[in-house]
């Protein structure tokens, strides 16, 4: 029943991308690269640097009527290295979001990605060097968000990933099936209650296959209209015949609100870990994000704190769990009228329990500094020049590495 409501909402959604809609919007653009790197590969020591070009067409195509919108963005590439012939390769990046109100109180939300890129040069963030070989990342995932109540609802995600690993790659294609439902509930005007829980199985190309389940109970008390209480309990598990098996569990309480200028959602108890075959462990954990953000006339400044526990194995050279914080500053100035400069100074802390065989545990501390100014040209481009350093230092010496950047980009778009 489930799965002939989700063919038909899809239908619908079609058919309203076919009738006259109120607006439609298409732009397209060229983007040119030059990029010089000295660490192509993340090594730990002498690293191998090169100059890279990059060719980059670009569209973007927005839809939208008074029950449902859509956008589409399609950015196929091409990439020539200068020192190395053989790594030259075609890119794509195409994203379809499509987003639909089937009734009232039923919406619908569906979004596929494609990305062929090369590795280490993806959003994943690259914990085991890069080979620079092409990677194809896809996936897929559909919601249904039914409205029970002021306040209340239920939702059904389906998601499906996956990666394919160029024939030379030493990593391991894979692919991962999840699904997830959550339902928040209110018990008086000023308390609410949300349940959660996902489940995910996991192929990989030749080695064993992986189940992941994760569950979570949260119970919030609304103290004031920018100010609420909480006490949550996340519970997961992950069973595999390639990895050691693990449950862990995780109650903790915080207060989440707001500030003059940013917001708050922290939360601090323990994380209770049982590993087949080992200890338990019981350890102090934080979990949540802050922001605060300031602005003047002609720039802004905005830094942020995200800590917590992650566990995603659909990679096959994921260490395994991790407790993670990740400090990010961010700021921005327009010193005259069509310039402007950036700066963004990144450090994530990394603390991998590693469940592979015959693998150490680590830890990782990365930080990543980014600075670049642009300049507007008239009303159909804009010239950026970006620099970056990027370190890593980690309690195994072959996780190391140093990384400097400088990229050249031109961007050509029409009105």
């Amino acid at each position: 029943m489930l799965i002939r409501a989700l063919l038909a909402a899809v239908l619908w959604t079609a058919g309203a991308w076919l009738r006259p809609a109120a607006w439609a919007e298409v732009q397209v653009g060229v983007t040119s690269q030059v990029e010089y790197n000295d660490n192509l590969f993340l090594e730990p020591s002498g690293g191998s640097s090169d100059v890279l070009f990059r060719l980059l067409p670009w569209m973007d195509v927005a839809h939208g009527g008074h029950r449902h919108s859509a956008t589409l963005s399609y950015r196929p590439s091409y990439t020539w290295y200068r020192k190395n012939p053989e790594l030259d390769q075609a890119g794509h990046e195409a994203e379809l979001e499509v987003a639909a109100d089937l009734s009232r109180r039923v919406d619908l939300l569906f979004n596929t990605r494609l990305e062929r890129s090369e590795e280490g040069t993806s959003d994943q963030q690259p914990v085991e060097g890069t080979s620079r070989l092409p990677v194809t990342n896809l996936s897929s995932s559909l919601t249904v968000h039914r409205k029970t109540g002021r306040d209340e609802f239920f939702d059904v995600t389906c998601t499906g990933r996956s990666l394919d690993y160029d024939s030379r790659s030493v990593s391991e294609d894979s692919r991962e099936a999840e699904g997830e439902v959550a339902l928040r509930t209110m018990a008086g005007d000023h308390r609410a209650a949300i349940l959660e829980g996902r489940y995910a199985k996991g192929w990989y190309d030749t080695s064993a296959s992986y189940r992941q389940g994760w569950a979570s109970l949260e119970v919030e008390q609304t103290v004031s209209a920018i100010k609420r209480l909480f006490g949550k309990v996340d519970v997961s598990t992950y069973t595999s015949d390639g990895r050691t098996d693990y449950l862990t569990v995780n109650p903790y309480a915080g207060l989440a609100g707001e500030w003059p200028h940013g917001r708050y959602d922290l939360g601090a108890g323990v994380l209770i870990r049982d590993e087949e075959g080992g200890d338990t462990t019981c350890e102090f954990s934080l979990v949540g994000t802050a922001e605060i953000e300031k602005t003047w006339p002609r720039g802004s400044l905005t830094a942020s704190l995200e800590t917590g526990h992650d566990e995603d194995y659909i990679d096959f050279d994921t260490p395994g769990f991790t407790t993670y914080a990740t400090g990010l500053v961010t700021g921005s100035y327009l010193p005259a009228r069509g310039w402007s400069l950036d700066g963004q100074c990144e450090v994530r802390g990394d603390d991998y329990q590693e469940n592979r065989p015959a693998k150490e545990d680590r830890r990782d501390v990365t930080l990543t500094l980014t600075v670049g100014g642009q300049r507007q040209i008239r009303k159909w481009g804009v010239v950026r020049l970006e620099g970056s350093h990027r370190v890593r230092r980690s309690t195994l010496n072959d996780q190391e590495y140093d990384e400097n950047s400088i990229i050249l980009t031109l961007n050509v778009y029409t009105r």
